[in-house]
This record gives structure tokens, C-alpha cells and sequence, in this order.
């Protein structure tokens, strides 16, 4: 299976079908919770809106953001795996001002944050969490997320069925 590392360029892009559809089953098995929050539509037309909106979110931070594919050529070039990674050299979290640089995802933005001498911080669900640590990433705390209202309508009350609670895992190099 031999893998290709491709950026994805911000411009409208056919790629962008496959790198949503790629999104979608990844997040679809195992279910990731969240995805139900953030895409919470799963029809075609909802399919539709989200690759828009990450197109268009996508050229909004060109400057700072990059989408990386890896496409499996054995097999017409499909895309088997996508990322958006984000390399910030000011501290976009005035909270955080200790932290002056974070950049996202492995193995590009990683190698980034390297070359630049920066720290790299994430949050990842379970599964997320081994992959970060095979990189080199150390855990250092939960975030857990929970659902429940107080007088919540019925739509909140069945997300919160699907949902039931969250974890995300904080972890840094």
C-alpha cells in the first residue's frame, strides 16, 4: 500500500468531495461523539454544507492553515486519511500567553513545529490519543464534556442520548 503526503490547496477543489467523504466515515467508526455535535446532519445536503464550509474556512486561514491528505495509490489514489493542521507564530489564546506558538497534527505540522523551535499542543479523543503519543506527545489532562440541562428541549435531550458524554484528551511536546 504505497501511501502519498499531499496538501490540498484552499482554492475550490474536487479533492474536497473525497477529503469530506473521508472525514465522515472516519468519524462515523467509531463513532466520535463529537461529530454528531458539529455535523449533525448526515443527509446529502448536510454532506453538501459541511464540505462548503470547510472549503470555505479553509480559504479564509489559507495564511495559517493547511489541509494534508494521504491517498492510498494502490487503489486509484483514495484518500485514506486527512488532517488540517494550523501554524500560529503569535499565541492566538491570549489566555495561554506562556505558550507563544502552537501548531496542529503530525507528521508535517510536528516537523514544522520542530523546525521553528515551537511547542506543539493538542486535544484528541481516545483514539486520537495513541496516534499523538506515538509522536512523541505527553498526556497531561482530561477534559470531560458532559450534555446534561436543565429543562432541555427534546432535540437536546435526543443528542444527549447519542452523545452521552465526552472526553478529550490534552497532551503536548
Amino acid at each position: 500500500m504505497p501511501l502519498q503526503l499531499h496538501r490540498v490547496p484552499p482554492s475550490p477543489s474536487p479533492s474536497f468531495n473525497e477529503l469530506t467523504q473521508c472525514i465522515c466515515e472516519s468519524y462515523a467508526v467509531p463513532l466520535n461523539r463529537l461529530w454528531r455535535l458539529f455535523r449533525h446532519d448526515p443527509t446529502p445536503t448536510g454532506f453538501i454544507e459541511l464540505r462548503d464550509r470547510l472549503q470555505r474556512e479553509y480559504r479564509a486561514d489559507a495564511t495559517r492553515a493547511c489541509w494534508l491528505t494521504v491517498v492510498d495509490t494502490d487503489i486509484g489514489d483514495k484518500i485514506v486519511g486527512a488532517a488540517l493542521w494550523h501554524t500560529y507564530r503569535e499565541n492566538p489564546y491570549p489566555v495561554y500567553e506562556e505558550h507563544p506558538v502552537e501548531a496542529y497534527w503530525w507528521p508535517e505540522g510536528v516537523q514544522e513545529a520542530d523546525r521553528l523551535n515551537l511547542e506543539s499542543f493538542i486535544e484528541a479523543t481516545d483514539l486520537g490519543k495513541l496516534a499523538y503519543e506515538a509522536c512523541g506527545f505527553v498526556y497531561s489532562g482530561t477534559n470531560y464534556m458532559e450534555s446534561a440541562k436543565r429543562n432541555a428541549s427534546a432535540q437536546w435531550r435526543e443528542l444527549e442520548r447519542e452523545m452521552q458524554y465526552v472526553l478529550l484528551f490534552l497532551s503536548s511536546r
